[in-house]
């Protein structure tokens, strides 16, 4: 059973990768749409940034001096940068659990089973919605803070249908379970030992495949958190140094380091 341990906690924790290393909230109204990066401001002020990296407030383009073009450049690009990496990070949580589940599954109850099926496409259906949370139809990188639920970068709401999908497949598939376990026993003379020896073996087994996999997802969340840090820096340079946006803290982010 060290196996369904194991891909029980992959399913609950390598999609929100990113939480254990940064706390990263929305507060307030922010999309990325064509290019162009809209926030609206505690106050309703509105400012947007297109490609050509000049900032409007309220449809009025502000003159800058280097510094703060530098600032309005360095959130701009960050916001761009950020969206892809987040997708990529979810995408590969999804496609480790799967592959994990699969395994696990596959090894006690065998290729042929419906509820793999159903978990498949359960997790198809949420890889979908993440794609869609990053990316338009044609492509291109979008952002709206509006789809991150209670404003978390990664919401609770994609954890939770990682936890269903798994307690459904498990729920589903349990007699199944203890069936194929009996029959393992059986084959092995009913000696629980060497059943347990053999599942520890398959278990170490994965836990080495994959774990080069969750340790490229870790530096990939490193990355994209040193990201929103400085878009969150700049956020900070732009409040405190032009005045129409002096209510400009729509995102917040702090960083965990581990110790060592």
């Amino acid at each position: 059973m060290r196996t369904m341990i194991i891909a029980g906690a992959l399913a609950c924790c390598s999609l929100p990768v990113l939480a254990n290393q940064c706390n990263v909230e929305f507060n307030g109204n922010m999309q990325l749409e064509n290019n162009v990066l809209e926030v609206t401001l505690a106050n309703n002020t509105r400012l947007s940034i297109a490609q050509d990296k000049i900032l409007y407030v309220d449809g009025v383009a502000l003159t800058l001096d280097t510094q703060q073009q530098h600032w309005v450049d360095n959130y701009y690009d960050g916001i761009n940068q950020a969206a892809p990496q987040a997708a990529a990070i979810a995408t590969d949580a999804v496609a480790l659990a799967s592959t994990a589940l699969n395994e696990v599954f596959t090894e006690l109850l065998g290729t042929d089973n419906t509820a793999l099926a159903e978990l498949s496409d359960k997790l198809h259906d949420l890889d979908h919605q993440i794609q869609y949370n990053f990316y338009a139809e044609n492509g291109d990188i979008r952002l709206h803070s509006g789809s991150f639920e209670n404003g978390e970068f990664f919401g609770e709401q994609w954890e939770a249908q990682f936890e269903d999908a798994i307690e459904g497949l498990v729920t589903e598939s349990i007699g199944h379970i203890m069936v194929a376990i009996g029959t393992q026993l059986i084959f092995n003379g009913g000696d629980m030992d060497k059943f347990e020896q053999k599942m520890q073996r398959f278990g170490e087994q994965m836990e080495q495949k994959i774990e080069y996999q969750a340790e490229a997802l870790e530096e990939q969340s490193e990355q994209l958190c040193d990201t929103l840090v400085k878009v969150d820096d700049a956020e900070n340079q732009l409040q405190m140094h032009i005045k129409q946006l002096s209510s400009l803290d729509v995102i917040q982010v702090s960083k965990h380091y581990k110790a060592m």
